[in-house]
């Protein structure tokens, strides 16, 4: 059950792993590069605005990026039964979008993130391929879900380097 709160949540934005390991030498978004990009998504950050979710937590195996999240205070959302129904909706509706990943037997956080983007009305942030049907984007498209890459996202709040 979810909490009830005068507040309104300042969350907008849910961050996928590949758009916040995007930030490493030899990325797209390399933060040596980008250093005021990524000051301002930092500021959204430790504002809230921009969260992400346990899975994706889990899923960041760089320790330097694991202290980033916690250094900038980004609230990691937690699964609730809302979130695994979300789930298990998305995963029986778009099967191949989990795939076991070889060696580690683990499956993708990818659910989990479109699930608590369902339940919270987020927008994605991800650099996953928006044309395949099996990624990020796509499945968002189908569940009314908007999703932007880093670029999109600097495009969209409007800001200029």
């Amino acid at each position: 059950m979810d909490q009830i709160t005068l507040f309104e949540l300042s969350y907008r934005y849910i961050m996928d792993t590949s758009s916040i390991l995007s930030q490493k030498p030899g990325e797209p978004h390399n933060r040596l590069v980008y250093k005021s990009k990524w000051g301002k998504i930092e500021d959204y950050i430790k504002e809230h605005i921009i969260v992400t979710c346990s899975e994706v937590k889990e899923e960041i195996g760089d320790r330097d990026i694991q202290q980033w999240l916690v250094a900038n205070h980004c609230i990691v959302l937690e699964i609730d039964d809302m979130v695994q129904t979300n789930v298990r909706k998305i995963v029986t509706e778009n099967p191949k979008m989990i795939e076991f990943t070889g060696k580690s037997g683990t499956s993708s956080g990818d659910a989990f993130l479109i699930a608590t983007a369902m339940k919270y009305h987020l927008t994605v942030i991800t650099e996953e391929n928006r044309d395949s049907p099996k990624k990020i984007p796509q499945i968002c498209k189908r569940y009314g879900i908007s999703s932007v890459n880093v670029t999109q996202l600097c495009e969209s709040e409007g800001w200029t380097f």
